[in-house]
């Protein structure tokens, strides 16, 4: 029996996907042009991962200087905050919540955002009250596609992984969503987030 939801933050719950890669963008370009990431590059490769997985790549595949990257990652703060706080509600997304909540369903957030940038997102959106909890890539050792997000959430709202659905939209977020051995309900944007979508999910799981 489902008892614990978990949604991921970007391209779930807030389509900001494109508020990150723009945002970072324009910290690197702020450096020098070379290290941008081209579209291609972002959905193949980096897409999924935070801010510090990318940078260390981008050092490792285009020579961005380490000692940058604290530069770089206070600069792609700073504009996605921004970018982020210029967000409204979404009603449509705020019943779903309401209804699963009313259904008794715990429901929590996961995700590679750091929590302030996770926090603004969710409060502009209107979703923070109906969570129980977050998990951002601040408070776990390993990030996603490591398992420990979901298994802290799992642990925190006291259920095991067959009580546990997780949606996730990303490739890198699947893959480690699949290992804790939860269901997983593949998402492709926000849109997909429904109240028939969701339980039609869970009947099937059943």
């Amino acid at each position: 029996m489902t008892k614990l939801i978990i949604f991921d933050l970007d391209g779930v719950l807030v389509d900001a996907k494109e508020i990150h890669y723009q945002a970072l963008n324009q910290a690197l370009s702020n450096i020098d042009s070379k290290y941008i990431i081209n579209r291609e590059e972002h959905l193949s490769q980096y897409d999924g991962n935070p801010t510090t997985t990318k940078l260390k790549m981008l050092s490792q595949q285009k020579g961005l200087p380490y000692e940058l990257h604290d530069k770089v990652w206070e600069d792609k703060q700073n504009i996605t905050l921004e970018m982020i706080n210029k967000l409204e509600k979404d009603e449509r997304i705020i019943k779903v919540l309401k209804q699963l909540v009313k259904d008794g369903y715990i429901l929590c957030c996961a995700t590679n955002s750091v929590r302030h940038s996770a926090t603004v997102q969710l409060t502009r959106r209107g979703f923070m009250e109906h969570l129980e909890f977050i998990f951002t890539n601040q408070d776990v050792v390993n990030p996603k596609p490591n398992t420990e997000i979901y298994l802290r959430c799992m642990v925190k709202a006291g259920v095991s992984p067959k009580e546990t659905i997780i949606l996730e939209d990303s490739e890198l977020g699947r893959r480690g969503a699949k290992e804790t051995g939860s269901p997983v309900l593949e998402i492709e944007s926000s849109k997909d987030i429904t109240y028939d979508n969701i339980t039609n999910f869970i009947q099937n799981v059943k």
